[in-house]
């Protein structure tokens, strides 16, 4: 969101010094950019409002809201006036060096303010941020049932807010039964097999060729979700320390037996850390799978 705002700033900078049709063509995109960026400032203020408002009253919460916007609002177009007469006489290279210090210094100040919001619900950043946690300290030799994983306030400020490259074996979670088919390669038999674990667990886990992939059940609860998840995680560290596992038939058989002895200990790890499990919200691509027996 942040980063959409900067971009309409820099086009708005950039649109004075082209011609009339490339000034139309840079305004128009940039008001473009900041309807999108209204939409996720919209979404993400009300997923922030929700969470502060436990235990209070949620109307009291948008409506302090949207007190202090009105006065923060108010203040930054007496300033914006203030700064823009001074500004305005300056050359070209000192407005964009002014630019490039403000954008840096608006990044850095929300990056950080952002980092004190610690939801206490999985996202799949921070899922994948106390999976590995836990996985790492159980191959350190650390008991199971002893080990209490990072809370909420910990996360927040290991939680990645910008977009970096994707791990060399990605986890794609809600996928269609039939990319599992096609990406997996899947056999009459597995195909089988694979319905069966859907109606029995909620979900099922494949290992495609270049990426992991989650089929869920239009019934699976964020908890199953949250187990699916872990399994994938699982399988991809399995995986990447043997590499000629990838195509062997018996990685899902003992990822599986992994995943049964640590999954009671990794719950009880996530409810002594404070998360709440029933609130997980993973990243999914939108399909949910409904098997129904033929009578």
């Amino acid at each position: 969101m942040h980063k959409t705002f900067n971009l309409i700033v820099f086009l708005d900078l950039t649109s004075q010094t082209g011609r009339f049709f490339s000034f139309l063509s840079l305004v128009g995109f940039g008001n473009i950019c900041k309807a999108m960026c209204g939409v996720a400032a919209g979404a993400c203020n009300g997923a922030i409002n929700v969470h502060w408002s436990k235990g209070s009253d949620i109307s009291d919460i948008n409506a302090k809201f949207g007190a202090q916007h009105t006065v923060t609002g108010s203040l930054g177009l007496i300033f914006a006036a203030i700064f823009a007469k001074y500004v305005s006489t300056m050359n070209s290279v000192s407005l964009w060096i002014l630019y490039s210090l403000l954008t840096a210094i608006h990044i850095f100040a929300n990056v950080n303010c952002l980092k004190l919001v610690s939801f206490d619900y999985l996202n799949t950043d921070r899922l994948a941020i106390v999976c590995e946690g836990f996985l790492d300290r159980i191959q350190r030799g650390e008991s199971a049932d002893k080990i209490v994983v990072d809370d909420p306030r910990s996360v927040s400020f290991q939680e990645p807010l910008f977009f970096g490259p994707r791990r060399s074996l990605p986890i794609r979670m809600g996928v269609s039964f039939d990319a599992l088919v096609r990406l997996c390669k899947m056999d009459k038999d597995a195909i089988q097999q694979a319905a069966q674990d859907i109606e029995d667990d909620n979900y099922v886990v494949g290992l495609g060729e270049d990426s992991i992939v989650i089929v869920v059940s239009d019934s699976a609860h964020p908890a199953d979700r949250a187990r699916a998840y872990f399994y994938a995680v699982v399988l991809r560290k399995v995986v990447q320390m043997d590499r000629s596992l990838r195509k062997a038939s018996v990685v899902h058989d003992a990822v599986e037996d992994v995943v049964q002895r640590l999954w009671p200990h990794f719950e009880r790890s996530l409810d002594r850390a404070n998360w709440d499990l029933n609130k997980t919200e993973l990243a999914s691509e939108g399909y949910e799978v409904s098997i129904s027996t033929a009578q």
